[in-house]
C-alpha cells in the first residue's frame, strides 16, 4: 500500500516539473484553450514520462523494501536458534557498540570460560568479530547485523 501511495504521489510530482518543463506557458486564454485543444502530443509525452519515471521509483522503492525485510526475517530465524544466553551476549554488544571481552564479563557477571565460549560461538557464526588487544579481544557486531539486531 506504501509503495502505491509513492508512485502516485513521485507521478504527480513528476508531471508538474515535466510539465512546466516541456510545455510552453500559454500568455493568454485563447493559447490555453487552443494547447488543450490541439497539443496532444506534448501532453502524451508529459504524461509518459511521469508514469514511467513513477513506475521506475515504485519499484526500486518496493525492491528496496523488499531487502530490508527478507534481512530482518533472515535475523529473526537466526535469533530463534541461538539460546537464551547468546542473545544476551548480542543485545549486550549491540548496547555498547565496542566492548571489551573483558567488560562484557564484569558487566553480564559470568565466568571467562562462559564468555569466551560464547563469544567463539558467535563468531564461528559471523555475527560478532572479534579483535585481539593485548591479553584481551574488543567485540562488536559485524556489518549487516548491526544494522538489524
Amino acid at each position: 500500500m506504501f509503495v502505491i501511495l509513492i508512485t502516485v504521489t513521485s507521478y504527480f510530482a513528476f508531471l508538474l516539473i515535466l510539465g512546466s518543463l516541456l510545455q510552453d506557458q500559454p500568455r493568454s486564454m485563447y493559447e490555453m484553450m487552443r494547447q488543450m485543444m490541439y497539443d496532444d502530443r506534448s501532453l502524451t509525452l508529459v504524461n509518459l514520462g511521469s508514469l514511467s519515471s513513477a513506475v521506475a521509483v515504485g519499484l526500486i522503492f518496493s525492491m528496496l523494501l523488499k531487502t530490508k525485510s527478507a534481512n530482518e526475517d533472515e535475523l529473526k530465524v537466526i535469533r530463534r536458534a541461538l539460546s537464551e544466553d547468546e542473545k544476551t551476549v548480542l543485545d549486550e554488544v549491540k548496547r555498547a557498540g565496542r566492548i571489551t571481552q573483558d567488560s562484557l564479563r564484569f558487566r553480564l557477571g559470568w565466568s571467562k570460560a562462559k564468555v569466551s565460549r560464547i563469544l567463539a560461538n558467535l563468531d564461528n557464526m559471523n555475527l560478532i568479530q572479534r579483535e585481539r588487544t593485548g591479553k584481551t579481544y574488543i567485540v562488536f557486531l559485524s556489518g549487516k547485523e548491526t544494522e538489524t539486531v
